[in-house]
């Protein structure tokens, strides 16, 4: 066995674990969403693999279901249920959340992927280590939008279907499958215009820099604009706010050391810089998620015999 991927297989099943019993502990459906979100994942690397052909893992992962490794399942549902926390203890409305996850996940790929590749996690076919974003095609980073969209749209408007009807919750098992549909079919525009627009291997981050301006502007629309509802999510949260922003940082961390470690930082210093930049940028994204978190608590916790703010502003969960 390799000791690297020993360390990474079971670090990545305790976070799970932990975060499978805070679910469990605030209900049913989080925990529903958590075991979705995890099959989800596995679904998306079993089927790209076969479908697409584009990558392939090393044969040292330990425990996989054909070809996709059970510890990336589960990795892909921290990454998701972490994402969808956030977004809920920012008060972003349900119209836009899906948006500011998918722009979540989307850091820590642009962050890590590379990486990975050099430590030999996987591998892309028929791409050179400088092409595309130093080795990772510019269609990766665009289905990873596309991925988050799919999936955290389907569970959200489940969420608020289940809220009238429990027994509809039993349905979030379901959601992989047609999450992943919309992923084939959100995958469409981009495999029609990257021959056109860029032909090179691992070409088109024009379009999906397109693309993901296009997310950053919904998405801060969603997290700073007028139309926002009260920050929490406690009740129907997959984690618990410290988990959530805990395993982005450990995310971030575990990748930038691997980079040190494998000499690859002096030698890319770009994409070093690019890992630090986007694990500094969780400090601001932590204290805006606690700041609005603990404003939602300490208004809630007002006396609304009192008047004011507190006692007349009617705010809906969703929408």
């Amino acid at each position: 066995m390799n000791p690297l991927y020993v360390l990474i297989e079971t670090t990545a099943s305790i976070f799970f674990i932990g975060a499978a019993l805070a679910a469990l502990r605030r209900g049913r459906l989080p925990f529903l969403e958590l075991i979705s979100a995890a099959a989800f994942g596995i679904l998306l690397e079993e089927g790209d693999q076969l479908v697409f052909e584009t990558y392939h893992y090393s044969s040292d992962w330990i425990l996989a279901i054909d070809r996709a490794p059970v510890v990336i399942g589960l990795t892909w549902a921290l990454i998701i249920a972490g994402a969808m926390r956030l977004t809920d203890a920012l008060g972003v409305r349900r119209r836009y959340a899906p948006f500011v996850d998918a722009v979540l996940a989307i850091s820590l790929d642009l962050a890590f992927d590379a990486i990975a590749i050099r430590m030999g996690l996987w591998t892309w076919r028929g791409i050179g280590s400088t092409e595309g974003w130093f080795g990772v095609p510019a269609g990766n980073f665009y289905s990873w939008l596309i991925v988050i969209l799919a999936f955290s749209s389907l569970t959200r408007w489940l969420r608020d279907t289940a809220a009238r009807r429990r027994a509809l919750e039993w349905l979030q098992l379901a959601v992989p499958l047609p999450a992943f549909g919309l992923l084939l079919a959100g995958i469409l525009p981009f495999a029609i215009l990257h021959p056109i627009v860029d032909p090179r291997p691992g070409g088109g981050m024009v379009l999906f820099l397109i693309v993901l301006a296009a997310f950053l502007a919904v998405g801060a629309w969603g997290v700073w604009g007028p139309d926002r509802m009260r920050p929490d999510g406690d009740r129907l949260a997959i984690l618990d706010l410290g988990l959530a922003l805990g395993t982005r940082v450990a995310i971030h961390g575990f990748f930038i050391t691997a980079l040190v470690l494998i000499g690859a930082a002096t030698k890319l210093p770009v994409l070093f810089v690019a890992a630090v930049i986007l694990l500094a940028a969780e400090w601001p994204l932590g204290r805006l998620v606690h700041a609005r978190h603990t404003a939602a608590h300490a208004t809630a916790s007002r006396p609304i015999s009192q008047g004011g703010p507190a006692a007349t502003e009617t705010i809906p969960e969703h929408g």
